[in-house]
């Protein structure tokens, strides 16, 4: 009966050091993919700060990842509102070096906010800016 109970004794702790091996090496692989880069998003949002109506502007958005370009956005669309109201929305044009461009007219007077609105590496971000159009 002691051989039994010492038999099954030393099969547990085998087992369990083997357990414990296969833990440390799920982990081990873990670690090496903590020093992986994660993928950023920063979008630089350009407009003019005054501007007056009638006058063509342009807008642009330079988009990087990791301090590098991104040359394919999923989408850069700007979106124009006045008073909380949105008036536009329009596709940005890929323009070089993760520039994203459009140029745009107000027609009126008063204060405007302009957001980029950009999908890249499977990330979302929205800058804004005021434009005080007189």
């Amino acid at each position: 009966m002691k051989k039994l109970f010492g038999t099954l004794f030393l099969s547990s702790a085998l087992v369990l050091t083997a357990c414990g091996n296969e833990t440390e090496e799920a982990h081990d692989e873990h670690s090496d993919h903590e020093h992986d880069e994660v993928a950023g998003l920063d979008v630089e949002l350009t407009t003019p700060e005054t501007t007056e109506a009638g006058e063509e502007v342009e807008f642009v958005a330079h988009v990087t990842s990791n301090d590098e370009d991104v040359n394919d956005a999923d989408k850069v669309v700007f979106e124009v509102l006045k008073d909380d109201e949105s008036l536009d929305h329009i596709d940005g044009e890929f323009d070089e070096n993760g520039k994203y461009k459009i140029k745009y007219t107000f027609e009126e007077s008063g204060t405007y906010e302009v957001i980029s609105h950009v999908d890249a590496n499977g990330l979302h971000t929205m800058p804004k800016n005021e434009v005080v159009v007189e």
